[in-house]
């Protein structure tokens, strides 16, 4: 049995959904950081890692998304 190829259009929704959910864990750990800095814990250099990670990669994707839109 042979998987159909995806095409461009499928291709887009899921790098816009994977931009949702990498915007939503950047928001998630920078409230959870807030959370953790009103009971007087510092937020850490993980914390910080991570928002920038999931914030690049989430404008990755959406950069990613775009160029499929307008290329292919």
């Amino acid at each position: 049995m042979s998987v159909p190829p995806i095409d461009s259009a499928q291709l887009a929704m899921i790098l816009g959904a994977l931009t949702l959910v990498c915007w939503m864990a950047a928001g998630l750990m920078a409230v959870l950081g807030a959370a953790e800095e009103i009971k007087d814990v510092k937020i850490g250099r993980t914390s910080q890692l991570l928002i920038s990670a999931f914030t690049g990669a989430g404008v990755t994707s959406a950069v990613a998304m775009i160029a499929v839109l307008v290329f292919v």
